[in-house]
């Protein structure tokens, strides 16, 4: 795994060029495109099995929870989408790493940009080098790999709705295990999170985190109740679903969780690496399972 690619790409989604990607600006429709010819580049394909012929699954969003810097009405929607991206296996099983790539636009009273390097660029960097390493090995899974790029969760998790409301439509529900991925360059810890909602159908994927963790030699942590991640919207759909976090010390507050400080500089690369390493393995075996 490349971290510096994956820190190329925080310091893209969380530059003054992307205005803090609020969902239904015009630098989240510019994003939009990036992400889905990076999957395009990466060898992926649309996930036809959801009735998607390109990688995006679009939905609208209520303009006034979006984080735009402009007047809106209240009857007014803002497009959104999901980017998604498959490697086709054996089955139509799914194993799905999700992270989210919409963030909060810019400080109503300073004007600054929420750069969301931690929240969720790491995220959406992992997502990509798991995508980038797992398509180029000369073997294919059992299960599908689906990667999906998830918008409009920062205002409500209309995206994890969404992609839920898909899966359950297409016969999916009791088919797919999610892994979401947030906050993987937090802070100074040294250890990784796993919160599985005391929830009995992700005790699969929990083992092969705990197996892939063994392997990189990596300390994992078990929590319960979610934190408030989209794992909690797949929950409300009875989907499996497991949010992982890189820790941190301070465990009542992340350091810079929507906060302006939340920028690239301030990310724990060691940290982003291993997590990104023990999560991209355990989606493979889960895969190949």
């Amino acid at each position: 795994m490349d971290v510096e690619r994956m820190l190329r790409n925080v310091d893209f989604l969380a530059g003054e060029e992307m205005a803090g990607r609020a969902t239904g600006s015009p630098q989240s429709a510019a994003l939009e495109d990036f992400l889905s010819e990076r999957l395009e580049e990466l060898g992926l394909v649309p996930v036809d099995m959801l009735g998607l012929s390109d990688f995006r699954q679009p939905f609208q969003v209520p303009a006034d929870r979006c984080y735009l810097d402009r007047e809106t009405r209240p009857d007014e929607l803002v497009e959104a989408c999901n980017i998604l991206g498959m490697m086709r296996g054996e089955t139509e099983d799914m194993v799905i790493l999700t992270a989210n790539y919409d963030g909060l636009g810019r400080d109503p009273e300073s004007g600054q940009v929420y750069p969301g390097a931690d929240y969720n660029a790491s995220g959406v960097s992992a997502v990509l080098e798991a995508a980038a390493v797992l398509s180029s090995l000369e073997e294919n899974p059992k299960k599908t790999l689906v990667f999906a790029l998830l918008g409009g969760e920062e205002c409500g998790g209309f995206g994890a709705s969404a992609l839920s409301e898909a899966l359950e439509e297409r016969g999916f529900r009791g088919r797919a295990r999610i892994i979401n991925l947030e906050g993987l360059g937090a802070g100074d810890g040294d250890y990784m999170d796993v919160w599985d909602l005391n929830y009995r159908p992700n005790r699969e994927t929990v083992r092969a985190l705990d197996d892939a963790a063994e392997a990189m030699g990596v300390t994992l942590e078990l929590g319960g109740a979610d934190p408030g991640t989209s794992a909690g919207t797949f929950f409300m759909y009875h989907i499996p679903a497991v949010t992982c976090d890189w820790s941190w010390f301070e465990r009542s507050e992340h350091p810079d969780f929507h906060r302006l400080t939340d920028t690239p500089e301030r990310m724990n690369r060691d940290g982003l690496l291993k997590a990104t390493r023990v999560v991209t393995l355990a989606a493979w075996n889960l895969a190949r399972s």
